[in-house]
């Protein structure tokens, strides 16, 4: 279990805000609680804190309309 929470976190480090380039890294416990009112498994959230992509079924919806504003 230890190793795929690794692998999802250096598939994370790679990925792209497609809207301002910043990275985005995993929802923590605290940014999910925030976030969990909209339909996702996970998140990705944006590097400064004010914006986050949903993760349904394993796969990030990294398109603009898909932003979800903090």
């Amino acid at each position: 279990m230890a190793d795929l929470q690794e692998s999802i976190e250096q598939l994370a480090a790679l990925l792209r805000c497609p809207v301002t380039g910043q990275q985005l890294h995993l929802a923590g416990p605290e940014e999910f609680r925030k976030l969990s009112v909209h339909d996702a498994d996970g998140f990705l959230v944006r590097e400064d804190g004010s914006a986050a992509y949903p993760v349904r079924g394993g796969i990030p919806a990294l398109l603009p309309e898909s932003i979800i504003v903090i």
